[in-house]
């Protein structure tokens, strides 16, 4: 259920860790509530090509709804070329966005992760607060047959860093 646990983490996420290996269970009451975002990611040789297709259920401070955003980048990452967005979706609780980005993978960036993150745009100020978010081991991603796609929750920042993790089909 969940893959693509990432090696390059901050310490401080490292001690909550169980041993090197193990899964965490993720208790539905982490993912509640933050929403969820639709996206695909392909990969063409050395190229990955990220689709982030719309959210749902997003809220903001207060229960409003959001001016949200998403924003992409591999981390961790030393300068700021491989941070991409989305443009701004003006108060949607349920934003589309359909834009594709482009992320070339160099070989050292096979040990990171591709961090997902959005983020909801305060309405009077230039402060966006992050409302949640994913990541996915780089080079789980290249060696992968099949593409990523579908819905995921957006997790707390704390587990988001380091892991993503698939909505289940309904049936």
């Amino acid at each position: 259920l969940m893959k693509g646990q990432c090696k390059a983490v901050g310490s401080s996420l490292r001690k909550r860790r169980g041993p090197p290996g193990s899964r965490r269970k993720i208790s539905h009451a982490r993912v509640k509530g933050k929403g969820q975002l639709k996206l695909s990611i392909e990969v063409q040789g050395r190229l990955l090509v990220l689709h982030v297709m719309e959210a749902k259920g997003l809220m903001g401070k207060e229960c409003r709804t959001c001016d949200s955003y998403v924003k992409m980048s591999i981390v961790p990452d030393t300068d700021w070329k491989s941070r991409q967005k989305t443009k701004t979706v003006p108060d949607s609780k349920n934003p589309v966005f359909h834009e594709h980005f482009l992320f070339p993978v160099q070989e050292e960036d096979e040990q990171k992760c591709l961090l997902v993150t959005v983020w909801n745009r305060e309405r009077n100020s230039r402060q966006s607060e992050l409302i949640g978010c994913m990541s996915f081991g780089v080079k789980s991603l290249l060696t992968l047959d099949k593409e990523v796609s579908g819905w995921y929750y957006l997790l707390g920042e704390d587990l988001g860093r380091t892991k993503h993790l698939k909505v289940a089909m309904q049936r």
